[in-house]
């Protein structure tokens, strides 16, 4: 089976503080895989050096592409999508807004068809569209984070504390749709 990313040696941080120090892992086609720890062993710095958001050293390769020294744009274009730790809505900009939004690397014309799509998937959306994001709920927000990360059609979708401050229904419905979302496009 192909790895669809293999993390091998990963080291980086922020500046002088290293946070990673030869961090090696693979993520097979439809497989969860979960990095658990406390708060500072290196969660959010292992998501962010893969989607390009910091330097980092080592091999990252996704698709048998290498992502090291790649930016955040040229990772999602390659087909990785990140949701990062405290949901980052553009909160001024409706629900519909941020959608389209997520679909800013496509040039197809069925953007207007994965709205649709999640907005069947998350129903709260729908009846929100037009509502500005940052009136929303926590758990509306998140549905909504992942919702734009899909709209880029990716292969690999990277969640940083998806549940973190949501009461445990909404994480729940939320593990639930993701679950759903995972055996539907896997």
């Amino acid at each position: 089976m192909t790895d669809v990313l293999e993390v091998a040696h990963l080291t980086g941080g922020y500046g002088p503080v290293q946070v990673l120090r030869g961090l090696d892992f693979t993520v097979g086609p439809g497989e969860v895989v979960v990095i658990l720890g406390a708060n500072g062993a290196g969660k959010t710095t292992t998501l962010r050096a893969v989607s390009g958001m910091i330097a980092a050293k080592g091999t990252v390769t996704f698709g048998g592409a290498s992502l090291v020294g790649k930016s955040a744009d040229q990772v999602v274009r390659l087909g990785i999508a990140h949701v990062p730790q405290g949901r980052g809505t553009i909160t001024d900009l409706t629900v519909e807004e941020n959608l389209r939004l997520g679909a800013y690397t496509r040039r197809d014309g069925e953007v207007r068809d994965d709205i649709d799509r999640w907005f069947e998937v998350f129903p709260r959306l729908a009846e929100r569209r037009e509502q500005a994001a940052g009136s929303m709920s926590g758990g509306e927000q998140q549905m909504l984070a992942i919702a734009r990360a899909l709209m880029s059609r990716p292969r690999l979708l990277l969640l940083d504390e998806p549940s973190l401050g949501l009461a445990p229904i909404v994480t729940r419905e939320l593990f639930e749709r993701l679950g759903q979302i995972n055996r539907d496009t896997g």
